[in-house]
């Protein structure tokens, strides 16, 4: 049996600095990557990785072995690789993409399923679409819910870099990484930031379910009661506030109406508002937006569809879009 010995400088261990040209082994372990569960997708990952190593003229193999509940993803390279390569730059690219693919699979595939345990286990009082809900909106400010953002897609590079990071310090020493146990004791303010997401998803979670029992009770009033005007023509002046005139182009007076103007002299209420007030006190059957008076799209015009259903429509120009002054009811 032939040996090749290496300095202790080249190679950081005996078993290392010993390859073997011929005989028993004719190939060596690099780095062995274990995870308990979304094997498809870490196979996949890790493959693709390999793939981008290969047209380096770095060969690795992939192997896989059962160990307990864990499945161990096992890069190797041959002797023939090492003839061509020295070890320390194998070892360094590939320790480079297996770590790239591992951060991956803990943004992609671990994260999802570490905020699902957090919400099942820190507010377990809400129901099951509940719960989803709060994961979609932890989701999308992680930058994880599959609609391009720019804010998002930082956020989630961002993330992924401090991983990455954190995956290449520990594979400096290790060349063996458990995924589950790697998050959980090394990467603890990781799991912080998640949990903290989370939180912040519910506060979100609960705003949006308090608006939306607030638009019912809205709802609910304006279909009790009799409509004031048919229609109303809603206008904008120079000033943002906005004119109301009924079907005959008249302006809409009311005393409750000039009560709502008058809070928004003395308390500054905005006038998106005070029309919002307007409309459901006057409770009409057909509510008709001119010239953009509101923009398709906005917070004050998705609330009145909500409030109003289909009850909204939009003129793009007619006699009344180019009125300059109200005319007042006799």
């Amino acid at each position: 049996m032939q040996y090749l010995y290496y300095s202790q400088s080249g190679i950081s261990s005996f078993r290392l600095r010993i390859i073997l040209l011929k005989g028993v082994k004719e190939q060596m372990d690099l780095i062995s990557i274990g995870i308990s569960e979304d094997n498809e997708t870490v196979r996949e990952r890790l493959e693709a990785e390999l793939r981008v190593l290969s047209k380096q003229g770095i060969d690795l193999n992939l192997n896989e072995r059962d160990q307990g509940n864990l499945r161990f993803f096992d890069c190797s390279v041959s002797n023939c690789v090492l003839g061509k390569f020295s070890y320390n730059d194998i070892i360094y690219i590939s320790k480079h993409y297996v770590a790239n693919a591992v951060s991956d699979i803990i943004i992609d595939v671990v994260e999802k399923r570490l905020l699902k345990k957090c919400i099942e286990g820190n507010y377990y009082y809400f129901s099951e679409e509940e719960r989803d809900r709060i994961l979609e909106y932890a989701c999308k400010a992680l930058g994880t819910d599959g609609e391009e953002s720019d804010q998002g897609n930082v956020y989630r590079l961002s993330r992924k870099a401090r991983v990455l990071q954190k995956v290449l310090d520990y594979l400096e020493t290790n060349s063996s990484l458990i995924i589950p146990g790697f998050v959980r004791f090394r990467m603890k303010d990781y799991v912080s930031e998640l949990e903290d997401t989370i939180d912040r998803a519910v506060e979100e979670y609960l705003m949006e379910r308090e608006y939306n029992e607030f638009i019912k009770l809205l709802r609910y009033f304006v279909e009790i009661q009799e409509p004031k005007v048919d229609t109303v023509n809603v206008l904008k002046n120079p000033d943002n506030s906005y004119r109301l005139l009924d079907g005959q182009g008249i302006t809409i007076n009311n005393e409750l109406i000039d009560d709502l103007a008058g809070e928004v002299l003395e308390n500054n209420i905005n006038y998106d508002d005070l029309l919002i007030s307007s409309l459901i006190t006057i409770a009409p059957t057909r509510i008709v937006f001119h010239n953009g008076a509101v923009t398709e799209g906005s917070e004050i015009m998705d609330t009145i569809k909500k409030v109003f259903h289909n009850k909204i429509a939009y003129c793009r120009g007619c006699e009344l879009c180019y009125v300059k002054k109200p005319v007042e009811k006799e």
